[in-house]
């Protein structure tokens, strides 16, 4: 296998131009070769744009402020071509340090003393049209080829001096699109219009697969196609492998205006247009002529034969918007409801006024769902919750004991005040020594988890040793359709005492047969710092913590290009302080084979019928079926491969009921209110994580759904498809954490998998079929 570590900036100057990352100067260096164009988010992905240089590594912190290392070696480009090293910059302006890694000559052990190639910072928070900056989780960012239309003025006002609420970021040169799906992380929405043809060609293939990858696992594309239809497929090959057949096979044809001024409820007439022609999805009386597509905006040709001039493609696990119009061209560039018809076609992403959390933010002192999951994953049975009052208490008898009681003590019983340099420290020690006992880990916790592992006949590991503990919440999610899945796994490791530790994924049986071909899975620090997630633990360790990326090939072929490289990453050297917790997520992407039977649907009617069969080896628990707002309650437990004769005979209830408590009474309804102080209900709150927006997302709960809106899958409630959701009583995958020997020694490590609660859930999308009986 072939291992290029590859990393330095294309456009780093000489050495005396290096920029020391605790003092930069005034003037510091560009920084657009981070991110796309400059643009980021703190706490995701983020592509690093270098030329080959041997064992090369990316330097930052994490959200804690800890210091992470994260190690290139992967395939790279020709001699002079940049390639892209990935990292996660963990706060706004996080140090960046570009350096090789020393390797030595005794062993092949990396160590930090290598050369430092560039010191800089990641941009700070700032208006991301003047440049390079991080971008907010509450600002939605889109990627543009093309012209953005006016996406980038929303929420602008001059009088006001108020920059946009929307990041908008313009790709030009074609070299800052990544070359790998994690470059894309934190991205909302990626337009492509007619005028950006010229963009597109210039990609590579990589770069290509990375925004088919992106689509495919939850991304969402806008796409103009217009006259400039057939330049835009000729330009994008990855394109025409994304959409339907019977789109990219289609035909110019001229369009009537009158449906688009309508939608956007326009008093400006438009003249006809050159249209792309989309497979029509909607017959008369309301039946459905395709399987593919849903019509958004209905219209017909200048010669009265009615077309689709809007409509969404489901992709995978993302979705397709396609405007047939070049909206970037005339008659649309000068039309004032431009902007309006965008906006109504993209949903609530564009919305300019959004829902304030303050309130949920006083009471949770977090304005995100997943500060809600994070105070749910770091409780542990074995950590002593003390409130504040005890620790008052405790500090008041310190207080009494040492100055009022022993002054009694020695002066009026013993009579003798130089007994006190004996009292005070006996008192000190053994107030000292009760505290050290009353900190120690729960004995009903530790009592538990090794009498569930003498129960089982199962030797006790290291886990029970060396108290460690992980709590973990994991979705994984298969489209039967289109052969793909993705599995995201967040988990918080705990550990009593202070020790240092090596992290890696480790997938399961059941999923090594379900994953064929794995395109990623990495493994990283999680966090997001702010009022998201209502701020980060701060720790601070000795070493830096290391987190290799490497790249593996495929199909063990000299000559394969970087696209047959798989991407994994493991956690090195992770420093736990006593009684500590550190947030760490793992991220998988994949190709299946699951083939699921479709699920039948009669014309007339919006109820499923005919059979379900569970398509996994695992049986599924609290499991139901989800059609657009119909929710299908099956058995407590659906064991794997069995068969429900007929949907149709399962009780049924409105899915929107069924995730706010919803009830009936006599007269009216009675909803169960979200609470954003619980963190003792983490099967509704996964519910809540999985299904957001149809319960009425932060109208509902209060909170905004950034950090994790990728696992929400309302947009994929579509006439054409369903949701089977179960949760299984085993993990997909773990996290087998390597405890160091004495002092450290990795090479004396024991690996083990920690005890604590997991929440796995899975869901598999499968197909609906329409039936005329």
């Amino acid at each position: 296998m072939l291992m290029i570590a590859a990393v330095f900036l294309a456009s780093v100057g000489p050495a005396s131009n290096e920029v020391n990352a605790q003092d930069p100067p005034a003037e510091a260096p560009a920084t657009d070769f981070v991110g796309i164009d400059g643009h980021y988010r703190a706490g995701r992905w983020t592509a690093v744009r270098f030329k080959p240089v041997d064992n090369a590594v990316l330097e930052t912190t994490d959200g804690d402020g800890g210091v992470v290392v994260y190690e290139q070696s992967f395939l790279a480009g020709a001699d002079g071509e940049q390639v892209f090293g990935y990292c996660v910059p963990g706060t706004e302006a996080a140090p960046l340090t570009i350096r090789t890694s020393a390797v030595s000559s005794t062993s092949d052990e990396k160590s930090d003393a290598g050369e430092v190639v560039l010191k800089t910072r990641f941009p700070e928070t700032g208006t991301p049209a003047e440049g390079p900056a991080m971008i907010p989780d509450e600002m939605p960012w889109v990627v543009v080829f093309g012209d953005p239309m006016g996406i980038e003025s929303i929420g602008a006002n001059e009088l006001l001096d108020r920059d946009a609420s929307i990041a908008v970021t313009t790709v030009v040169q074609p070299e800052s699109v990544p070359d790998h799906v994690l470059g894309f992380s934190g991205v909302d929405l990626i337009v492509v219009t007619g005028s950006g043809a010229k963009v597109l060609e210039e990609l590579s293939t990589s770069q290509g697969a990375a925004i088919h990858d992106w689509v495919r696992g939850g991304g969402k594309l806008f796409l103009t196609l217009g006259g400039s239809a057939p330049k835009t497929f000729e330009a994008s090959s990855w394109l025409t492998e994304l959409l339907p057949k019977s789109v990219v096979s289609s035909s110019v044809v001229r369009m009537d205006p009158s449906g688009l001024e309508t939608f956007a409820n326009s008093q400006t007439r438009l003249k006809a247009f050159d249209g792309w022609r989309l497979p029509k999805t909607i017959g008369a009386g309301g039946i459905a002529l395709s399987s593919v597509g849903e019509t958004l905006i209905a219209g017909r040709t200048s010669r009265r034969i009615g077309l689709p001039l809007a409509a969404r493609y489901t992709i995978g696990m993302g979705s397709v918007t396609i405007v047939s119009a070049d909206l970037d061209a005339s008659p649309f560039v000068d039309w004032p409801e431009r902007l309006d018809l965008i906006t109504k076609l993209t949903g609530d992403l564009l919305v300019e006024d959004r829902t304030e959390t303050g309130s949920s933010f006083r009471l949770g002192g977090y304005s995100d769902l997943s500060g809600q999951v994070r105070r749910t994953l770091d409780r542990f049975s074995t950590k002593r919750n003390v409130s504040f009052s005890i620790i008052a208490l405790i500090i008041a008898s310190l207080i009494a004991l040492v100055a009022p009681l022993d002054y009694l003590l020695v002066r009026r019983v013993l009579g003798n005040p130089l007994l006190g340099w004996a009292t005070f420290p006996v008192v000190a020690v053994v107030m000292s020594v009760a505290l050290v006992f009353a900190a120690s880990p729960r004995s009903d916790a530790v009592d538990e988890s090794g009498g569930q592992a003498a129960s089982e006949g199962i030797e006790a590991d290291a886990s029970s040793d060396s108290l460690l503990r992980a709590n973990a919440f994991e979705f994984l999610d298969i489209d039967a359709s289109n052969q793909g899945g993705r599995l995201f796994h967040w988990a918080y490791v705990y550990s009593h005492p202070a020790q240092t530790v090596n992290v890696a994924a480790q997938r399961s049986p059941a999923l090594n047969k379900l994953a064929k071909d794995v395109q990623y899975q990495v493994i990283s620090p999680f966090g997001a710092p702010g009022r998201s997630m209502g701020g980060i633990q701060i720790d601070s360790w000795s070493s830096p913590l290391r987190v290799p990326v490497v790249g593996t090939n495929a199909s063990d072929s000299e000559s394969s290009t970087q696209t047959d490289f798989q991407l994994t990453s493991r956690v090195e050297s992770l420093e736990l302080a006593p009684r500590s917790s550190k947030s760490i997520a793992a991220r998988m992407q994949f190709d299946t084979s699951v083939d699921a039977v479709p699920i039948e649907r009669r014309r007339t009617s919006d109820s499923l019928q005919g059979r379900l069969v569970n398509p996994l080896d695992v049986d599924l628990l609290d499991s139901m079926l989800i059609y657009r707002n119909i929710v299908y309650l099956l058995p407590t437990r659906f064991p794997a491969g069995a068969t429900v004769k007929d949907v149709d005979q399962l009780r049924q209830k409105n899915f929107r009921w069924q995730l706010s408590r919803q009830r009936a009474l006599e007269s009216s309804s009675q909803t169960e209110a979200w609470d954003v102080t619980r963190s003792d209900q983490p099967e509704r709150l996964a519910e809540m994580l999985m299904f957001h927006e149809v319960v009425g997302g932060v109208d509902y709960t209060g909170l905004q759904n950034q950090i994790l809106g990728h696992l929400d899958m309302t947009d994929l409630l579509t006439e054409e498809q369903c949701v089977l959701v179960g949760r299984c009583r085993e993990p997909w995958l773990t996290f087998d954490v390597g405890v160091s020997g004495e002092g450290g020694d990795a090479s004396s490590s024991t690996e083990a998998v920690p005890k604590g609660d997991t929440q796995t859930w899975v869901r598999v999308i499968l197909p609906v079929k329409q039936v005329r009986r």
